[in-house]
């Protein structure tokens, strides 16, 4: 394969101690197409973190253009590769198995077993409130201000501007 990097000899140390193929799920002999390796599947993602790569698209050219990668993650040659939609799918597996949980636990357990841990950290305890605070009933309000004399304002019809009637106007017959 040629020699390995920095990066890469960071992968197998990773892949060595995680062991992820033993927690990955086989389902060889089933009925249909078979789905793709899902241990290789399985690696790439865990290169993914290794070499900080963000999107799943560069994580395919990755694996496409980096002979040593590919050979380390399963696949002897670049066809090989799954397309976009079965790491997906791949990935939503892993997802609903709860396989990074299942990897780091047995990574704490092979790695922390001779190991007492003297501590405990919590990111958050339970804190007794109410949700809502209680409507406290308030007095109730006068209609006016106290200290000012009340004010009482004549009906008025829709369209007048004062209080008061006109008068009627007088009539022609009446000035004669």
């Amino acid at each position: 394969m040629g020699p390995l990097s920095a990066f890469h000899q960071d992968l197998v140390k990773v892949l060595e101690m995680a062991r992820i193929e033993a927690l990955v799920p086989h389902s060889r002999g089933s009925v249909g197409r078979p789905p793709a390796e899902r241990a290789a599947l399985a690696r790439a993602f865990v290169a993914k973190a290794v070499f900080n790569i963000t999107a799943t698209t560069a994580l395919i050219e990755r694996v496409t253009t980096d002979k040593i990668l590919r050979r380390l993650c399963g696949w002897e040659q670049a066809n090989e590769i799954p397309s976009e939609a079965t790491f997906s799918r791949a990935f939503a597996e892993f997802a609903a198995s709860a396989l990074p949980s299942r990897v780091h636990e047995a990574l704490i357990a092979q790695t922390q077993k001779n190991r007492l841990v003297g501590h405990i950290s919590r990111d958050s305890t339970a804190i007794e409130a109410r949700e809502k605070p209680l409507k406290l009933v308030a007095a109730e309000k006068p209609k006016y201000k106290p200290g000012r004399p009340r004010k009482s304002l004549p009906s008025r019809k829709r369209g007048e501007n004062s209080g008061q009637r006109r008068k009627p106007a007088a009539s022609n017959a009446s000035r004669a």
